[in-house]
């Protein structure tokens, strides 16, 4: 009888003990997340391609140091009502604000348009808006082939207006239960002494725009080309 005590005893005071080990190792998580200083933040699942109409569903909540949180990140999933990737997203990757186009802006177009500048709307396809691949935010150049209504004049390809951004893309429709992102129109952010001249070039010639990379920061700019030139 003395031996079963002497059992009970020494299970009593293993579970104690293991409640106490249990009890400070919680303790100890909790005391390295409160130094951590940790944040909740929205990664993607999965990868999701461009131009993807977003939901909550496609993401989830992790916790990581306030120091590993990109000043772009999103951390609440409302913040992706009327939401589209702007660009390729990759399995695990922090949701930026930058890499998104919604479908509404509180602020209006006109606050976003420079001082001195004007905002611009013309027709695109996918050879002259690069296959749908120009984005608000992007920088294009607008090129101009067009023959000149000068006799002898050879057609020529030349630059209208260089390093412009562009403000809005497309529309967004909702056609038999499916959500798109049409890329037909570009917003672009001209400046005022360019805009007469980017206007008729989209009326009387044929405009293409470039998309400029986003590390370019060299001065150079497009020479014009004449078709004698090839010869």
């Amino acid at each position: 009888m003395k031996g079963k005590k002497l059992l009970l005893l020494s299970f009593l005071f293993a579970v104690a003990a293991a409640g106490a080990v249990y009890a400070y190792l919680n303790q100890i998580e909790q005391k390295s997340k409160m130094a951590a200083d940790t944040v909740s933040v929205l990664i993607a699942k999965q990868e999701i391609p461009a131009r993807t109409k977003l939901d909550g569903s496609m993401f989830i909540e992790i916790d990581v140091p306030r120091v590993a949180l990109h000043h772009e990140a999103l951390t609440d999933k409302a913040a992706l009502a009327g939401a589209f990737a702007r660009e390729r997203m990759v399995s695990g990757e922090q949701v930026l604000s930058t890499r998104l186009v919604f479908t509404q802006d509180n602020h209006g177009l006109a606050y976003k348009v420079s001082v001195g500048y004007r905002a611009v709307t013309i027709p695109v396809n996918s050879v002259s808006g690069v296959a749908g691949y120009i984005l608000p935010g992007d920088f294009v150049d607008c090129i101009v082939t067009i023959d000149p209504p000068v006799e002898g004049s050879q057609t020529v390809t030349a630059l209208v207006a260089a390093n412009i951004r562009v403000l809005a893309s497309g529309q967004y429709t909702f056609n038999e239960n499916e959500e798109v992102l049409i890329v037909d129109t570009l917003t672009l952010d001209v400046p005022a002494e360019r805009v007469t001249a980017l206007i008729q070039a989209s009326e009387r010639g044929s405009l293409r725009l470039v998309l400029r990379s986003v590390a370019e920061n060299s001065g150079r700019q497009l020479q014009p080309h004449r078709i004698n030139q090839f010869q």
